[in-house]
């Protein structure tokens, strides 16, 4: 291996380093701001004594597959999870299905039964470990969409944030532009613009054309040419609609 070649690899193993420390620092910066929270509403209640907000999480955390109150079974798969509808009211009014109240169970069993188990112990707990690879944290961020879990949500966009690269930032640009997250799309659209030159029709070939065609007029002033020269023949369909109507419109 030549001293160039050696030189990438120490840059990568450095970049990969750094990535594991920005999500191991937004790890952190989450806690210390639930445990700011919980601060705040604690020292609302006398000297010495247990705040009712702290009580309620440390109960509503210690219920999770308990079968105390239990009052609805969630299918991961190969198990069920006992749960309870007033702690996932709390959380989101949408479950997939018209109301909690009219339902016995719920089946995520269309889900990674780690994504699904995950899901449900954010809800529980508000904790979530995202130190795995980035492709688990984006099942639990389409998850957490899926269901309006907007704070989860926005942690995994924090969190994917740290894994984003030039190989991986188009389709990721994809899956954030499907599912409204707006921090991860603009973080991923910043990185094309830098590489915008370097990408290949193999890129953007899982992209749905009006979004490259929208994508193409935000990054070149030449979105024709961009579109011939990644090969994209619905994208140029387009163009000439959208040409041959402002063409229409001055005429």
């Amino acid at each position: 291996m030549g001293s160039r070649e050696a030189e990438v690899e120490k840059l990568q193993q450095h970049l990969s380093l750094l990535r594991e420390q920005y999500v191991k620092l937004q790890e952190r910066y989450t806690a210390l701001e639930q445990q700011h929270t919980i601060a705040v509403a604690s020292s609302q209640a006398p000297e010495g004594e247990d705040s009712f907000v702290s009580r309620l999480l440390r109960f509503v955390a210690g219920l999770y597959d308990k079968e105390k109150y239990s009052d609805i079974n969630v299918h991961l798969g190969s198990r069920n999870v006992r749960a309870h509808r007033f702690v996932l009211a709390a959380r989101s009014d949408d479950w997939g299905i018209p109301s909690l109240a009219d339902v016995d169970s719920l089946d995520w069993s269309n889900l990674e039964e780690d994504v699904g188990e995950a899901v449900l112990k954010w809800v529980y707990t508000d904790h979530v470990s995202l130190l795995n690879d980035h492709t688990f944290t984006l099942s639990l961020m389409r998850a957490a969409a899926d269901f309006s879990l907007g704070p989860l949500m926005k942690r995994c966009e924090k969190a994917l944030m740290g894994w984003v690269t030039v190989r991986n930032c188009v389709r990721l640009y994809t899956t954030a532009d499907e599912i409204g997250a707006d921090t991860l799309r603009d973080h991923c659209s910043n990185l094309i613009s830098t590489h915008w030159s370097d990408f290949t029709p193999e890129d953007f070939s899982h992209m749905s054309a009006p979004l490259l065609y929208a994508m193409f007029k935000s990054k070149t002033s030449h979105p024709l040419h961009a579109a011939i020269r990644l090969q994209r023949e619905d994208v140029v369909f387009l163009y000439l609609i959208e040409y041959d109507a402002r063409v229409k419109c001055y005429s």
